[in-house]
């Protein structure tokens, strides 16, 4: 059976510099550092999504792929290869989504390329308190493997919308260029923790595996507090549960890819090992995959 892979993957790590940059700068960067590991040329982009959620200036229109596009120099001429560039939002979970969307753009025979790119920055000069998202980017490109045993398997996505009350956000237009606020409520964390079991049990059983086939889960990168709870939640032993709070905090949808990049370059994951990537996000939102490597 054919699968789809992670051709390259590019980050924008936070900076720990005093001048941080927006939201736009880190999806080029992303996308730059992207591009630089491929074998493809920025023209090659046949589909190009975006998932990131908080912007420079809070844009809402026009699609915020458009001005990531151009930065990217992807087919803006008129003349020449067409790219077909748009925005897909879904909290934590948007970047799985995107890549969901696009390997079944690829398998279908529309298309043979495609990047997924997202990044987080809040420009407000007093962020609300309860916005606690690090700057950052990461894109990853998706072709078809030319090994049927490496790259995507399942995907598993689900929403609790009992739990949809616990997180809310808005940017407020009483002031110049808006202003972003943030409520979380009291046992969000614990509802998040009680939303992944059935997805990871679900995407286990979909592929035939057990907790012992798999290497590694890597969580959205949420708080010390999830990732303490997450191996009793889904019944993995506390070793294979990717922790790397403590060197990137939580940058909501650029988390998983963020980690992912980092047990790359470290050469943590090895050939023949199966990974979960697990996203959460508000809804509440759980998103899984498992990836061969």
């Amino acid at each position: 059976m054919k699968k789809i892979r992670i051709e390259s993957i590019g980050v924008s790590y936070p900076r720990k510099k005093f001048w941080k940059i927006g939201s736009l700068s880190h999806a080029v960067r992303a996308g730059l550092s992207c591009l630089k590991n491929s074998n493809y040329h920025p023209m090659d982009v046949q589909v190009l999504i975006n998932s990131g959620i908080y912007r420079d200036r809070h844009y809402a229109e026009p699609a915020f792929s458009t001005f990531i596009q151009k930065k990217l120099g992807i087919n803006t001429e008129f003349q020449g290869r067409r790219t077909l560039s748009f925005d897909l939002q879904n909290g934590g979970c948007g970047m799985l989504n995107g890549i969901h969307v696009l390997i079944n753009l690829i398998l279908s025979g529309r298309i043979y390329s495609g990047m997924v790119i997202s990044s987080e920055a809040n420009a407000d000069k007093k962020p609300d308190p309860n916005y606690q998202y690090i700057n950052s980017g990461a894109a990853v490109m998706l072709d078809l493997s030319p090994n049927s045993k490496i790259g995507f398997g399942n995907f598993v996505f689900k929403s609790f919308e009992k739990y949809i009350h616990l997180y809310s956000s808005f940017v407020s237009l009483t002031q110049k260029y808006g202003r972003l606020f943030i409520e979380k409520k009291k046992g969000l964390e614990d509802a998040y923790l009680a939303c992944v079991q059935p997805v990871i049990k679900e995407l286990l059983d979909i592929e035939n595996l057990s907790a012992d086939d798999i290497s590694f889960v890597i969580p959205s990168q949420i708080s010390e507090y999830f990732l303490n709870k997450l191996p009793e939640n889904i019944y993995f032993s506390a070793e294979k549960i990717i922790n790397l709070t403590h060197k990137y905090a939580d940058t909501l949808t650029t988390s998983v890819f963020l980690s992912l990049k980092h047990l790359l370059d470290k050469k943590v994951i090895k050939p023949g090992q199966k990974v979960i990537l697990l996203t959460v996000g508000a809804g509440i939102t759980i998103g899984a995959s498992i990836y061969y490597f």
